[in-house]
């Protein structure tokens, strides 16, 4: 049995993965899915004179990794997305960054990733058989000695939106915690960077005749709140023009914490608070209008609805509002209420691994 239990989400956006240290604890880590080529070199100044950054040597090259490529350095900026991203060698370096961040160094990793459902079985195959095939992997941190070497000694993919169902019904250590939360039909919505996954359970079993109303390209945050929003920002002056959707997104991040929503460029600053309340209205109305009414009829025959991902938290209030007690409180969940729904994917993977473990089961 591997004893390094880590459940990793490396989505379009974001990372989020989470490490079981035993006895219902675990540590995470968060970061966004972008890297950039850098050198990591240093002029010997000191902390007072030179930024100060993380790097990540990979197989011969050197990254900068999620928001320290906005701060350091944007040339060679590297994103992926669509269907040929998964298992890939960057889903597999964001994952190989993720698992090191935890705290692997050596030894056998017991692995959770997700894939959408509109396309998971292809995707579960291509990542299956990439990351198998590229063998034991090889990272060092900054600070490291030398390369972390750990291996996945099993790899287990479910669609995205399952893993915030088991966050329901099971605890911090995978035991059922006897809930009819899931009796009946539910439906997980899970509103990520570029998709919008909608994932029906009957019962809380996967239905997989729902296949075809799975995934949404261009159904995410990224076509409906952050491009709208940097738009506006750049016809703000030059100094803005060389922005990206990635600032965007971090001020969004840190101003649903801090409530404090200012973009600063070059001595600048734009409050973009009024922009994210009249995209975010506008983005639950889209949802509502071609998703919830036009092909899930207005929720009408569904008992509950999870909302998960980073969208979750911008059309959450707007959805209950119109929707009322159809969508699920985490907050009212004890097996819930500490959990940020963008969270809920991976912790829910490290829950079913915990499950799967001690029940002696090897997948």
């Amino acid at each position: 049995m591997s004893k390094q239990i880590v459940s990793v989400d490396a989505g379009n956006g974001g990372v989020n993965a989470v490490m079981s240290l035993g006895n219902g604890r675990y540590r995470s880590v968060y970061f966004p899915s972008v890297r950039a080529a850098a050198t990591g070199d240093s002029l010997g100044l000191g902390k007072e004179l030179e930024i100060q950054y993380s790097f990540i040597d990979w197989y011969g090259h050197r990254y900068v990794l999620g928001d320290d490529v906005l701060r350091v350095t944007r040339r060679h900026m590297e994103r992926h997305s669509g269907p040929n991203r998964y298992g890939n060698e960057l889903h597999q370096f964001l994952i190989a960054s993720a698992v090191a961040q935890l705290g692997v160094k050596a030894g056998g990793v017991d692995l959770t990733l997700f894939a959408p459902p509109g396309i998971y079985i292809d995707a579960k195959k291509a990542m299956e058989e990439r990351i198998r095939n590229a063998g034991e992997v090889s990272i060092q941190l900054k600070g490291d000695r030398k390369p972390r070497a750990f291996t996945y000694d099993n790899i287990t993919v479910w669609p995205e939106g399952v893993g915030a169902v088991a966050c329901f019904i099971l605890d911090d250590q995978g035991e059922l915690v006897g809930t009819d939360l899931l009796d009946g039909e539910t439906l997980v919505m899970d509103l990520g960077f570029y998709t919008l996954d909608a994932l029906k359970l009957v019962d809380g079993n996967f239905n997989p005749e729902e296949l075809q109303h799975a995934t949404f390209e261009n159904g995410g945050v990224m076509s409906h709140v952050l491009d709208p929003i940097l738009r506006v920002v750049k016809k703000q002056g030059e100094d803005f023009s060389l922005l990206t959707a990635d600032d965007v997104d971090r001020v969004i991040r840190l101003g649903l914490v801090s409530e404090d929503y200012t973009l600063k460029a070059a001595g600048y600053e734009i409050d973009l608070e009024p922009l994210v309340t009249k995209h975010r209205e506008r983005y639950a109305e889209w949802i509502a209008n071609n998703i919830v009414d036009n092909i899930f009829a207005g929720f009408r025959g569904i008992k509950s609805v999870i909302l998960v991902g980073g969208g979750a938290l911008l059309v959450e209030d707007y959805l209950r509002e119109w929707y009322g007690d159809k969508l699920l409180n985490r907050k009212k969940q004890a097996a819930t209420r500490k959990i940020h729904p963008v969270d809920f994917n991976a912790v829910g993977g490290l829950r079913f691994a915990l499950r799967r473990v001690k029940q002696g089961s090897p997948t």
